[in-house]
């Protein structure tokens, strides 16, 4: 199960502080740019780098570790001490602090356009040209959209998280639905064939997961190719007031919560909020219809419910953006090198290795219960026989699923953003064209300001 979930809409604000100590890169004394990658290790002298990864969980770091091993005994000349439970928050601390490790393997994408905006970790792109990897024909462009600042390669990614619909077929066989819906109108009209209430009105059968942004992994369905619109036009300015798709996915979302009912809808959110991903899931349980979540939630059903029957859909998209249907909001783990490493060179090695080598990427994706992150290890992963996994892979491979363009001001837009939404839901915005448009504003005043 992957932790990058736990990166959410609260975590940014601790970090944005810690990333003020000094501007990160700002106190510190850089090793100068390597342009030449390793291309021969026939005559590599003994290295020793230093990778810190924001793994925890036990499985997770065996995982890892297990990746690293093969790669140290495949080049016996490079040696890793893998650090684990490292975050955002420490690596600007050790950064200010001139001791950063030779690689940084984070969470979420958030804060790489800060780190590379400020010259906290070099851009790859001299590396990876001297050694011919062709970088758009090896990963999906999902993928790069979150590692690419200003045209440099700030990080390379490793590893998807994808979102979808997990829907129990039972129950939508006893509601008559056979095709599955691909627009917000279908979704609505599912979601109430769905919903079972008693004598009283109160839900006994849930249409849907009620999709709060506070709820388990809520806040991603307002993000990306879910709402087919880009998060900043071609200017870099913020279309939340611009593009009418952002107004259609939160009326969408307040006509759920209306129809179930708001007392209703905070009642659940407060029952279950701490068990989105254990036994006593809502959808686990048969609570619940239909729920949002990640590709690792396949691990979590297996441990949880084996016997229960369910399938795998696209996210359906806005009425306005019905030919996206297919696409969905592709984020996940990046690895970057910190301007600061004396061992760039054997550092961007093993970073090539890890995030382009099959086999390291396939056994890493089973272990982790993430996606794979190359075309060529998403073709050659064994869990892509399975429809529920091919779902996220073809998400993840939709031309039209996007996270976000990435800004020096790092998590910040993306936390502002799901504190509106979160007020939106919950009836403390009134006027949501002025609403939209107010925040609109603030987002742009983030970034003039984070890049002045």
């Amino acid at each position: 199960m992957s932790v990058r979930k736990a990166m959410g809409i609260c975590a940014a604000l601790s970090l944005a502080a810690a990333l003020c100590l000094g501007g990160c890169a700002g106190g510190t004394i850089n090793t100068p740019q390597e342009s030449q990658a390793i291309t021969d290790t026939a005559n590599q002298p003994d290295t020793t780098i230093s990778v810190w990864v924001f793994n925890k969980l036990p499985t997770e770091v065996q995982a890892i570790q297990d990746s690293i091993d093969r790669l140290s005994a495949k080049y016996s000349w490079l040696h890793v001490n893998l650090v684990t439970a490292k975050d955002d928050t420490a690596f600007a601390q050790a950064v200010t602090a001139n001791n950063p490790p030779d690689v940084f393997v984070t969470s979420s994408p958030d804060n790489v356009a800060k780190f590379c905006y400020d010259g906290t970790v070099i851009d790859m792109n001299p590396l990876i040209q001297s050694t011919g990897l062709d970088v758009p024909s090896t990963f999906p462009n999902a993928a790069l959209t979150y590692t690419q600042y200003e045209g440099k390669q700030c990080a390379l990614p490793l590893l998807v998280d994808a979102y979808g619909l997990y829907y129990n077929k039972a129950m939508f066989a006893a509601a008559g639905i056979t095709d599955m819906p691909k627009t917000l109108s279908e979704l609505t009209a599912d979601v109430q064939k769905l919903t079972i209430r008693d004598g009283s009105g109160k839900i006994t059968q849930w249409g849907m997961t009620p999709p709060r942004s506070d709820f388990a992994q809520g806040y991603n369905i307002f993000m990306g190719g879910n709402v087919g619109a880009p998060f900043y036009d071609a200017s870099g300015k913020s279309t939340l007031s611009s593009d009418p798709a952002w107004a259609d996915m939160l009326n969408w979302q307040k006509s759920i919560i209306d129809y179930f009912g708001a007392d209703q809808v905070q009642q659940f959110v407060g029952t279950y909020s701490a068990h989105s991903d254990d036994a006593q899931n809502p959808f686990v349980t048969g609570q619940s219809a239909i729920e949002f979540d990640g590709e690792w939630h396949i691990g979590e059903l297996a441990d949880n419910a084996p016997n229960l029957d369910y399938g795998v859909m696209p996210m359906p998209v806005p009425d306005s953006q019905a030919s996206k249907y297919g696409a969905g909001n592709v984020v996940g783990t990046v690895v970057m090198i910190p301007s600061g490493s004396k061992f760039q060179q054997a550092a961007f090695y093993a970073v090539q290795q890890l995030t382009t080598d099959t086999q390291f990427i396939t056994d890493f994706a089973s272990a982790m219960a993430n996606v794979p992150t190359t075309f060529d290890s998403l073709t050659a992963w064994t869990e892509a026989s399975d429809p529920k996994w091919q779902t996220f892979i073809s998400i993840t491979k939709n031309p039209n699923s996007f996270f976000k363009a990435l800004t020096p001001a790092g998590a910040e837009d993306v936390n502002t953003w799901n504190q509106f939404v979160n007020q939106w839901e919950t009836g403390q915005v009134s006027d949501l064209t002025g609403g939209l448009a107010q925040l609109a504003q603030q987002i742009d005043d983030l970034n003039a300001q984070a890049a002045s």
